[in-house]
């Protein structure tokens, strides 16, 4: 079943991917998760993601700084 498209490359996505199978992009929602630390990653790991992210332009500036408050509490 397809559940998303890439961000990057637009293909489309089984429901269950963590990655893009075309081009190897992280899902963002799998992102997302880890983010919201609903992943077992630590902080550095997850400010590492946040700050490419952002790099990228994959999340807008109040994205940025909404998630970074969260990884702060």
């Amino acid at each position: 079943m397809v559940n998303d498209k890439c961000s990057k490359c637009g293909a489309e996505l089984p429901a269950d991917s963590k990655f893009c199978s075309d081009c190897g992009t992280i899902v963002r929602k799998e992102i997302d998760e880890q983010i919201n630390k609903s992943s077992p990653v630590t902080q550095d790991e997850a400010q590492n993601i946040l700050r490419t992210r952002y790099a990228k332009g994959e999340i807008t500036k109040k994205e940025y700084t909404k998630k970074k408050k969260i990884l702060q509490k």
